[in-house]
């Protein structure tokens, strides 16, 4: 019985050692001629010598360039990547532990393509009646050089180009470089506030003179201005310790647009009848006027702000503060001399008065 028990601790040692060292990942990385990592590139891993008890491996595509296997230590494998537009590559590994290997595919053929890279608004929110500059960046990242290669803006209703065109035109692009394209548009006085697409077509032509397109598409913010100013401020710039004075003031669109979510608020440490005044909408070359009585009981200068707020056609709020300063100047308390005793002679000349109806 002693023997058994001994048999069993021995081949249960040797199986948890069997099971600690009997995988290891296999990490395959696959990236181009230009070192740009390839997705979805797809992975077979295959044994070199079939065993009857293997299991199929499955095959993988790669993300972010990367593939990785759990396969068994101690064997041989075959892997292949192909990816459609490149050409297959096969290789054998001898998996002792964790192994990573770098993978370039070739291209099949040399084709140019030609992509929009970025694209840079200035402003970057226009305004109606008002122009921006659009820059934009075109990248070859095919694997052969673009010839005759234009860039066009489709017209649209509310910008006008300011250049004699809205498209720019290289003689070749050369594989891995760049160019910028910078258009100026004028906008129409009559857009309203939104986000308006530009379309954007990229032709150009391969060494054989086969022609090839790419679209994109340009996002531009118009947003109508709004322009509020404080006008014919009136209060009176001194003042007696708790005397009450009237603040006035006109909240005017001076702009081109109706103002909307309009408001006031002052902030001080004077008393005032109103602290906030609501407006809601205000047309364009409108006013409102905004009027309370105020009092000071502590005698000093005193700085007050007055906050005019409004939200935009995007709903994000604006504000702008302005302050002003009043001087209390302190109370002075009258004081009566004091009255003098009244003699006899005084006495007399008051009575002599009154009996003669004198006063």
């Amino acid at each position: 019985m002693k023997k058994i028990f001994v048999l069993l601790s021995v081949f249960m040692l040797v199986v948890c050692f069997a099971q600690a060292q009997e995988y290891a990942v296999l990490t395959i990385e696959v990236k181009d001629v230009y070192g740009t990592p390839i997705n979805d590139a797809r992975v077979f891993v295959n044994y070199l010598y079939t065993q009857p008890e293997d299991e199929a491996i499955p095959d993988q595509f790669t993300r972010n360039g990367t593939a990785a296997f759990n396969l068994e230590t101690r064997r041989e494998y075959m892997f292949t990547v192909t990816k459609a537009g490149f050409l297959p590559h096969t290789e054998m590994v001898d998996l002792e532990e964790d192994t990573e290997i770098s993978v370039v595919l070739e291209y099949t053929q040399n084709t140019p393509i030609v992509h929009m890279k970025r694209y840079t608004l200035l402003p970057e929110e226009g305004s109606p009646g008002e122009h921006f500059q659009l820059h934009i960046v075109i990248e070859n990242e095919g694997t052969g050089d673009a010839l005759n290669v234009s860039v066009a803006v489709a017209p649209t209703q509310f910008f006008s180009p300011v250049q004699p065109s809205s498209s720019a035109y290289f003689e070749r692009l050369d594989v891995k470089k760049v160019a910028t394209v910078k258009l100026t548009f004028a906008v129409s006085g009559e857009a309203l506030s939104g986000v308006y697409d530009l379309a954007i077509t990229i032709s150009y032509q391969d060494a054989a003179g086969l022609p090839h397109t790419s679209q994109g598409t340009v996002g531009v913010p118009i947003l109508r201005k709004s322009l509020i100013k404080l006008l014919n401020t009136e209060y009176p710039e001194e003042v007696v310790q708790g005397e009450l004075f009237t603040f006035s003031v006109e909240i005017a669109n001076i702009g081109r647009f109706p103002v909307n979510g309009l408001y006031l608020d002052i902030e001080s440490d004077m008393d005032w009848e109103y602290y906030s005044y609501y407006i809601g909408s205000l047309e364009a070359g409108d006013f409102d006027t905004f009027e309370s009585e105020v009092a000071a009981e502590d005698a000093g200068e005193h700085t007050f702000q007055v906050t005019v707020g409004y939200v935009d056609d995007f709903n994000r709020e604006h504000y702008q503060e302005e302050s002003f300063s009043v001087t209390v100047k302190e109370k002075v308390k009258e004081t009566l001399p004091p009255q003098q005793e009244e003699g006899l002679w005084d006495r007399f000349i008051r009575f002599l008065k009154a009996f003669l109806g004198l006063g």
